[in-house]
């Protein structure tokens, strides 16, 4: 893409809605197959950087970062005793179950 294209697509892109440009920041993440759909790509998440908002990329590593973190809080030992915990529910709503019978 040539510097004039890529400046008419920033003058045009930049009048488009931060909700339009998210829009198509999931569509591009999606359907990229040609250097070009990569060069607008990253002008379009070059645009949603600069109004402060984060990238389809941004986010699903946000989201990776906070599932990696909700699982080193789930260490064995408490992966083990919430085992137990529900072995135990288990007993005794067996055992409830039996006494009405």
């Amino acid at each position: 893409m040539s510097q004039k294209e890529a400046q008419f697509l920033c003058i045009n892109a930049d009048c488009l809605s931060t909700s339009k440009l998210c829009a198509l920041d999931e569509y591009l993440s999606n359907n990229s197959s040609h250097p070009i759909h990569l060069q607008i790509h990253e002008i379009i998440q070059t645009l949603i950087i600069q109004r402060g908002e984060k990238t389809l990329k941004q986010k699903r590593l946000i989201l990776l970062r906070n599932l990696e973190r909700s699982y080193v809080v789930s260490n064995p030992m408490g992966r083990f005793s919430a085992n137990i915990i529900s072995l135990i529910t288990k007993f005794l709503i067996s055992k409830k179950n039996y006494s009405i019978n």
